[in-house]
């Protein structure tokens, strides 16, 4: 039987995505961030904006300058958000947090617009839909305009996370 070098790549390639998907499907660390980004090979979109970029990938590891995050790795004395009201989560800060309310209303009115299915739903605007859009209702285009107005709502906020 002939192979092509073509289809040998293929089938390495293939090879190494199902071992790869199946290594990480098992590892303890990472749930988190592999609970937003189930699939290997998916591809994450970036800012233009550096800054905004590395906040949006501490935001995907779990590992960001927030309070709550900080105090668990010893560098802040408190988790509490400087609005005083919850724990300063990265959900809480994209979600909640009364200091960036005006930005969140910009946010919510833009995301309300692109999120309703063609059954006229509106899906619900959650921390894991902004972090890592992926949605069977949405298509590409959309999900990358949801990272846009993410991208936008973390710039505004002049938030280094």
């Amino acid at each position: 039987m002939n192979v092509t070098v073509k289809s040998a790549f293929s089938i390495c390639s293939e090879i190494t995505r199902k071992s790869w998907q199946r290594s990480r499907d098992n590892e303890p660390a990472g749930r988190s961030t592999h609970e937003l980004i189930p699939t290997v090979y998916t591809k994450i979109l970036f800012p233009v904006e550096r800054d905004v970029g590395i906040s949006c990938c501490r935001l995907l590891l779990h590992d960001t300058m927030l309070k709550d995050d900080s105090f668990r790795s010893g560098t802040s004395t408190s988790p509490i958000c400087d609005c005083g009201s919850q724990r300063e989560t990265a959900e809480h800060f994209l979600l909640h947090c009364t200091l960036y309310k005006n930005q969140r209303d910009d946010m919510v009115n833009q995301l309300q617009q692109l999120c309703w299915t063609k059954k006229n739903k509106l899906i619900p605007i959650t921390y894991s839909l902004l972090i890592s859009p992926q949605n069977e209702h949405l298509s590409k285009h959309r999900m990358a305009m949801i990272k846009d107005i993410l991208f936008h709502f973390i710039s505004e906020s002049k938030r280094a996370l």
